[in-house]
């Protein structure tokens, strides 16, 4: 018992070397499963177009890839490049010697609040049968003085061994 509760501690004082997306990704769906907003989600697969508008949404999986993008785990401490653009734009590129999913991380916060206006990141996989590639964005809007996701997207492409790749796009945007 007492070692659960010294590891609990030891996790707050962990500090970030990355900014915490993970964090605000993770305040964002407690607040859209309450707030229930409406979202409007085109997905194309292969040239075929379906387009959905709905309020029931697993905010958990929906918003699933932009946790995948956090690179605030210890093991990645060393493993990016990090060019600061300007006081706004933080971007995160994977170092030459580094094998890892996240090749590429960019934040745009406001810098009034501190909060991501934009998030782009490009996640990769590949192994003998398999490769894929992520494209992923966040955009945010600020509704008073608290940020909300206000659409997002994922495009990219999955190939198996001696098949073509497979091309795919899903867009969503956030009603109010």
């Amino acid at each position: 018992m007492l070692f659960g509760c010294d590891e609990g501690k030891t996790d707050e004082k962990n500090e970030k070397n990355y900014y915490d997306l993970r964090g605000f990704v993770e305040n964002q769906i407690v607040y859209l499963k309450e707030k229930k907003p409406k979202i409007i989600k085109t997905a194309k697969l292969d040239g075929e177009t379906q387009t959905v508008e709905s309020a029931e949404i697993d905010w958990d999986k929906e918003l699933g890839l932009f946790l995948q993008a956090d690179i605030n785990k210890p093991s990645y401490a060393q493993s990016y490049d990090v060019v600061r653009k300007d006081s706004a734009t933080i971007e995160y590129r994977l170092k030459q010697n580094a094998d890892l999913p996240v090749r590429y991380l960019k934040i745009v916060v406001d810098t009034l609040i501190k909060s991501p206006v934009r998030v782009t990141a490009v996640i990769q996989s590949q192994n003998r049968i398999y490769q894929s590639e992520k494209n992923i964005e966040l955009t945010c809007s600020r509704k008073g003085n608290l940020p909300q996701i206000s659409s997002y997207s994922v495009t990219g492409y999955q190939k198996l061994i001696f098949m073509d790749p497979k091309s795919f796009s899903v867009s969503s945007k956030i009603g109010q």
